[in-house]
């Protein structure tokens, strides 16, 4: 089954959007993280705590200049019932379970690498009510060109061979060995590459780690300004696409690096 990639990207750009299944609420929020220099306009994605040079950039560049960076984060809650809402009993059928697309019982919440069929989602649903938060994961990281209405998404495609690999929907993926994620310029991530591990380490590796999007930044390459802004993948280590979204002119309005959260 072909993946629509618009509705995938579409609710997670979404603020104040409500993902739910039968035992867990997702409600995503936006945090902007600040902007990225991209002095030659080559953008990469990928995990820049491993081997940061190495990831080719995507074939679709950008004018030069700075951008704002945008993390989506999902905040998860148990869902619980309202006083009006009866639970299953005797005669009465419990909501089916949400199944991916081979049939099989998605987990909740899902698995690296799994992207399962979509969740209920509700702009706010009167029969379920938000309790405690029980966790915050990054669902995608958002590297805004145009702040404009995107009318149409396509996969980001790496503009020479490297670590990229396709996805189990046939994306081009890369490797997040670390867990880290970044959307960022070429020459960023070349210089980044250069610097000791300790600095790395240093920057980027703080004990304890601050709570997602986990967003840690310095600029790596001081004669042009090129930043690299790294956050907490959604599950830690494993293979995330990236999407580039356009105007209803053709125009680059954003690229979408999506964790496999929702």
């Amino acid at each position: 089954m072909a993946v629509d990639i618009g509705e995938m990207l579409d609710r997670l750009l979404t603020e104040g959007a409500h993902h739910f299944d039968d035992t867990h609420d997702y409600r995503l929020t936006m945090i902007p993280l600040g902007t990225v220099a991209l002095p030659t306009g080559h953008v990469v994605a990928c995990d820049p705590l491993s081997r940061p040079g190495e990831m080719p950039p995507f074939t679709v560049t950008v004018p030069p200049g700075r951008y704002n960076l945008r993390a989506w984060v999902a905040v998860s809650q148990p869902a619980r019932r309202s006083a009006g809402t009866p639970a299953p009993g005797p005669g009465r059928a419990a909501a089916a379970p949400v199944r991916d697309r081979t049939g099989q019982h998605a987990g909740s919440p899902r698995s690296p690498g799994h992207r399962g069929a979509s969740p209920r989602t509700s702009a706010g649903d009167p029969s379920v009510r938000h309790g405690p938060e029980a966790d915050r994961r990054t669902a995608a990281l958002q590297l805004v060109v145009r702040d404009e209405p995107v009318a149409s998404w396509e996969p980001a495609i790496p503009a020479e061979a490297g670590p990229s690999f396709r996805d189990e929907d046939g994306f081009f993926a890369y490797p997040a060995d670390c867990g880290a994620a970044t959307l960022a310029d070429q020459r960023a991530l070349t210089a980044l590459e250069a610097w000791p591990y300790e600095r790395v380490e240093e920057t980027y590796l703080p004990d304890p780690s601050p709570p997602a999007p986990a967003a840690l930044g310095a600029v790596t390459d001081p004669a042009t300004g090129a930043n690299v802004v790294a956050v907490g993948t959604g599950w830690e280590d494993g293979g995330y696409a990236t999407f580039v979204g356009r105007t209803a002119r053709g125009e680059v309005a954003a690229f979408v690096t999506d964790f496999r959260v929702i």
